[in-house]
This record gives structure tokens, C-alpha cells and sequence, in this order.
């Protein structure tokens, strides 16, 4: 009974990281519709210390931690998404910067928050195979998010961690 407690922890943190990011997209892409440029800011600033520790997590921890259930292909399919999170955020910020938008910046902003929209929905799904996991594998996997979280590491900072390494 103890060992479902600690499963559905993971599980529920796991998921409620991506039921924030996935609020923070659906805001996103009203503020760039209606090319509210200091919204769109506001709402990327807020996602760099959500999603940076989420991602360090997952690719130091638990994607390898589920590789024996994925499959290297699919963990590399992760990282490469995340890839593509790292860059279309990086273009939507850079966009952001501006004082106002013309109709293609805010075409182009659309076109990359089009591009990392389904990632949190699809990598939520991981929660069936972290449930295969052992107990105690779940129990320091939740000790490593909160560990992670606590380090405070931004999405920009992970970013620049990552190219480094």
C-alpha cells in the first residue's frame, strides 16, 4: 500500500508539470494571437523555471530510468523533441523582445509554438511506463524531481548546460 502512495506521487508531480505547461502553451497562444507581446513575455518568463528543472529531470533521470521500457529510439525521439523546444522558444523569445509584432512575427511565433504544442500531451504518456517502474526506482526517482526542482535551474540555463556537456 505504501509503494501505490509513492506511485502516484511521481505520477501525479510528473502530471501536474505537464497540466501547467500545457495552461502556459493555451495562454501562449492567445497572448500571440492577440499579439500581446508583453503577455508573451510574461508567459515565457514563468515557463523557464517550470520547464528547466522538468526537462533537466527527465533527461538525467527518467528517460534513462525508462530506456529499458522505450527503447534508445525513443529516448533520442524525447531529447530531440526537447531539442526542439529549446529553439522554438528561443525564436518565440527572441520575437518577444520586440515592442510590437507585425503580421509575420506573429505568424512566426504561431508556426513555432505549433512546433512544441503536443510535446507535454505526448510526454505525459510516459506516466504508463513509469508505473512499471519498482517502488523504491519511483521513490528516489520523486526524491531527484524535487532535488532538481530545488537546484532552480531555467530552461535558458539547462539550455546552455546541455550544449556545454
Amino acid at each position: 500500500e505504501a509503494a501505490e502512495e509513492v506511485v502516484v506521487d511521481l505520477i501525479e508531480e510528473f502530471h501536474a508539470d505537464h497540466q501547467k505547461v500545457v495552461s502556459a502553451l493555451y495562454d501562449l497562444r492567445q497572448a500571440i494571437a492577440a499579439r500581446d507581446v508583453v503577455r508573451v513575455r510574461s508567459i515565457l518568463n514563468a515557463a523557464e523555471d517550470l520547464v528547466g528543472p522538468h526537462f533537466k529531470f527527465e533527461e538525467l533521470y527518467l528517460y534513462p530510468s525508462l530506456e529499458r521500457f522505450l527503447g534508445e529510439t525513443t529516448v533520442q525521439r524525447l531529447l530531440n523533441e526537447h531539442d526542439g523546444i529549446f529553439r522554438n522558444v528561443g525564436r518565440i523569445a527572441q520575437l518577444a523582445q520586440r515592442d510590437e509584432w507585425t503580421e509575420t512575427d506573429s505568424r512566426s511565433a504561431r508556426e513555432n509554438l505549433e512546433l512544441i504544442y503536443e510535446h507535454p500531451v505526448t510526454c505525459d504518456g510516459l506516466s504508463l511506463w513509469i508505473e512499471r517502474l519498482p517502488a523504491e526506482e519511483q521513490k528516489q526517482l520523486l526524491e531527484k524531481m524535487q532535488q532538481t526542482r530545488r537546484q532552480g535551474t531555467t530552461l535558458s540555463e539547462y539550455r546552455l548546460e546541455r550544449q556545454a556537456a
